[in-house]
């Protein structure tokens, strides 16, 4: 028998929750459209022909935007919204009419569109657009009830500033007034962000500068906003998509600013050196954090910068000298060195203007630095005073840098048994001289190559000793990488239950980091080994966790897996 298709009330196509029915608003706008607000934050407009989808579209966007137009035409698809369209809509009965016809067979051509603004801005706007919805439904607006408890806790100021605004503080470089700009509107930080795209050489350099602290200044107020900052701005290095020049050099600045909140991110940058294009651009960042942050910069494995300053691209060489002369890294001395006499021309922007110099004179330059860094029969506290310590020659350990780097190369090329060998020399150096970060990368590569020839037991060992340094140095987001690769190993081996003990460690660090995200993957899979335990009650626990998670995400493909898991756990509960 074929199932009749019923009309159905209509949902939020982000939450999947029942919406309330439009409402027109005035003054009347351009286009004669009804207005709502879901309960998760995304608005709706009602086009009642169906043929007005674009200015539906456009009226929401602006709608969204409590009517800031500055604001909206500035939002980047996906990546600052996401929209929407449900079809088949009678305003009449408030129902969905799946065959595009009521009861009485008239057509149904209505359509709502739906946009969703992401949290950081629709936190800013969202006070505005439900006071008007509520105002024309005849419902006294209360900021509690429409707001989240966090929204409404950061929901401080309805100060505004428009695109002029914020680039006459930047051009004029008056970071105080920028900072409580962006304390007052963190939307201010994304019309700074416009302006690397500016293309004024001397206005995106200031734009860089200009972000990088009032990030800083907002992040005692909104550590979460400037974390996305952050996240998005390391999305967009990796993007080949995306315009992303400045964004390497502002992440450096919001470190150089607020170490040690997001000093963690250093390592990531850092890894964007195997991208030739954006080298110069992770040497600027990390000469400004070693500039005032120099143990910062060492415990993040800088000697990879070593090998730069024999790089075939002139600027980067330079860049290199210029930054390791900032850190004061002795042990760089003679490597440096060896550039007195290299003449090619390079620009580098200095912290307060670009200058055009040679190779040579920046690393001069950087020798007088180190050089005035070192009091007579002393040594700075670093790498060098350590390796003495230890009684490691400081030619071996530039020894043993050197055939990490082979090493590193032989991995690339495949040759994975030479490369294990290289590891294993460079490893006992690096444990004898007490180089704690350079003995995590190195267990960390090799326990990548044992994993990629299939020696999973011999690489377990290798990553937990790495993880143990990692979480020693208090860097939670490189822990949490390194238990990723001992689940996923204990999940090879079929040892399910070995997994459980990282996936709680992971969980524990991934909800300070505040990432939803992971937590949900964890819980997810903590939820798997207690299923494979037969420990039902625990493993829907873990489920129903998840789930909420997923839920909250609007992520309806988990959601779904896990409520199949959740009913077959229940039915077998049930069955006992």
């Amino acid at each position: 028998m074929v199932k009749k298709i019923t009309a159905h009330k209509p949902r939020c196509p982000f939450c999947d929750r029942y919406i309330d029915p439009p409402v027109d608003m005035e003054p009347k706008r351009l286009g004669d459209f009804g207005f709502g607000v879901c309960r998760c934050g995304a608005v709706y407009t009602h086009d009642i022909t169906g043929h007005n989808l674009g200015a539906a579209f456009v009226e929401a966007l602006g709608f969204a935007a409590d009517d800031d137009w500055d604001l909206a035409w500035s939002l980047v698809p996906g990546d600052d919204y996401l929209d929407a369209i449900v079809e088949n809509y009678d305003a009449e009965t408030h129902l969905i009419q799946p065959t595009g016809r009521n009861l009485e067979g008239k057509r149904i051509s209505g359509a709502l569109s739906f946009i969703r603004l992401n949290r950081e801005v629709r936190e800013v706007t969202e006070k505005g657009v439900r006071k008007k919805i509520q105002t024309r439904r005849g419902v006294s607006y209360q900021c509690k009830g429409s707001m989240t408890t966090v929204q409404a806790r950061h929901a401080t100021s309805s100060r505004r500033y428009s695109k002029r605004e914020v680039r006459k503080q930047v051009e004029s470089e008056n970071l105080d007034r920028l900072h409580s700009m962006a304390v007052d509107d963190p939307l201010v930080l994304r019309k700074i962000q416009r302006l690397l795209y500016s293309a004024d050489e001397v206005l995106r350099w200031k734009a860089v500068k200009s972000l990088g602290s009032a990030a800083a200044a907002l992040a005692d107020n909104r550590p979460d906003v400037v974390g996305d900052l952050v996240r998005r701005l390391l999305y967009a290095s990796n993007d080949s998509a995306a315009a992303s020049w400045g964004t390497l050099e502002t992440v450096g600045e919001i470190i150089r600013y607020r170490p040690e909140m997001y000093g963690s991110f250093l390592r990531h940058i850092l890894g964007m050196l195997k991208d030739p294009s954006s080298r110069t651009a992770v040497l600027w960042a990390v000469g400004r954090i070693g500039e005032l942050h120099p143990k910062v910069v060492r415990s993040s494995a800088f000697f990879a910068i070593f090998s730069l300053l024999e790089d075939p691209d002139p600027s980067v060489r330079g860049h290199a000298a210029w930054t390791l002369g900032l850190i004061g890294a002795h042990e760089a001395r003679k490597a440096i060195e060896k550039l007195f006499g290299d003449t090619e021309e390079v620009s580098l922007f200095d912290g307060r203007k670009t200058r055009y110099t040679t190779v040579d004179e920046l690393a001069r330059e950087a020798i007088k630095i180190i050089s005035s860094r070192r009091s007579p029969g002393h040594e700075e506290e670093d790498m060098t005073a350590d390796s003495e310590k230890n009684r490691i020659d400081s030619d071996e350990l530039e020894a043993a840098k050197a055939l990490y780097r082979k090493a590193e190369i032989d991995a690339n090329r495949g040759m994975s048994l030479d490369a294990l060998e290289k590891f294993e020399k460079v490893l006992s150096v690096f444990e004898e001289a007490g180089c704690f970060v350079e003995v995590a990368n190195t267990c960390e590569k090799m326990g990548d190559m044992y994993t990629m020839r299939g020696s999973f037991r011999r690489a377990i060992p290798l990553f937990l000793r790495a993880m143990a340094i990692c979480e020693k140095g208090q860097d939670p987001v490189s822990t949490v990488l390194i238990s990723d690769k001992i689940i996923d190993l204990y999940r090879q081996l079929k040892e399910h239950e070995k997994a459980l003990p990282y996936y709680f460690r992971a969980l524990e660090l991934v909800e300070t980091l505040k990432d939803s995200t992971r937590a949900a993957h964890y819980l997810t899979g903590i939820g798997d080994v207690y299923t494979e335990r037969g420990e039902d009650n625990k493993a829907l626990e873990a489920y129903k966790l998840a789930h909420k998670l997923y839920h909250g995400m609007g992520s309806r493909e988990r959601m779904e897996i896990l409520e199949r898991g959740i009913a077959a756990i229940k039915q077998r509960i049930g069955a006992a």
